[in-house]
């Protein structure tokens, strides 16, 4: 749950850095990935093809959203972009109930092995197979950002947009990539999460309000920060379902929300911002 939580503040942190909105339609982008992964699957193709082509499809639903929902209001207000994507929520988990209906959808496991054992320690298959795909995107993503050509031209339209225009970067193509490397990061939470819970209309609001804490804990705008934060959100939430009781399990990311804004307001890698009088 930390690694997805990672995912989809990740996700949210992309579009922040990028447009300085924020999007929350992230956790409904992930939901309508784990429906269009159940839909390939239900289809027939193998494991492997259908989340290449669930991921592939959000990467393409990421240059659509971006034209419908950014561009038209890139010169208006960053509430104007937030209520938008308020109201694409609303949307996404309508046209997933007129498509799919109302009941949950179980997508068969990626394994045949129903657990995995390392001495009296008993973990699922795809627990395993999260984390380790979480591990590889971010090496991906920390590779794609600082050597590379594009991720410098990325990072310096995250920084300035206006100043990366003059320099000569197409700051709008930039902006529609870090959209698409978004909805990519969704697709993936999608298909990761698809095959460990049931998929339904209502998963997205439950991801993205854990992915907007764990980035306020991290630090608002931090990468690290995001990833470490969803870490923290992921296993707090468990560890305190096992040991303490389930009926607290999703009050304890406020909870943990409400300790950081009082005693760390800038978040664990946030940055401390002082006027000079």
């Amino acid at each position: 749950m930390g690694c997805i939580c990672a995912l989809v503040g990740l996700g949210f942190i992309l579009i922040y850095n990028a447009t300085s909105g924020l999007n929350f339609a992230q956790g409904e982008l992930v939901m309508l990935a784990a429906f269009v992964f159940y839909a390939v699957i239900s289809a027939g193709l193998p494991y492997l093809v259908a989340a290449l082509v669930t991921i592939a499809t959000m990467a393409v639903a990421g240059i659509v959203f971006q034209r419908l929902m950014f561009y038209p209001l890139r010169d208006r207000s960053f509430l104007a972009f937030i209520i938008a994507t308020i109201g694409f929520s609303i949307f996404a988990r309508n046209l997933a109930l007129l498509i799919w209906g109302p009941y949950p959808l179980k997508v068969p496991s990626f394994f045949e092995r129903d657990v995995v054992s390392f001495g009296t320690v008993v973990l699922a298959p795809e627990h395993l197979f999260i984390i380790a795909v979480t591990i590889v995107v971010l090496i991906a993503q920390y590779a794609l950002f600082f050597y590379t050509d594009l991720g410098r031209r990325l990072r310096a339209t995250a920084q300035n947009a206006e100043v990366a225009q003059l320099m000569g970067i197409r700051a709008g193509r930039m902006i529609a990539i870090t959209f698409m490397l978004s909805t990519l990061l969704a697709g993936i939470a999608g298909v990761l999460l698809a095959p460990i819970f049931l998929v339904d209309t209502e998963m997205g609001l439950n991801l993205i309000l854990k992915a907007f804490i764990a980035v306020i804990i991290g630090g608002f705008g931090s990468v690290p920060g995001a990833v470490v934060g969803g870490i923290i959100v992921g296993l707090l939430e468990i560890l305190v379902a096992v040991f303490v009781s389930s009926v607290y399990k999703d009050a304890i990311a406020f909870g943990i929300l409400i300790l950081f804004l009082i005693a760390f307001p800038q978040g664990i890698f946030g940055e401390r911002i002082a006027e000079r009088a």
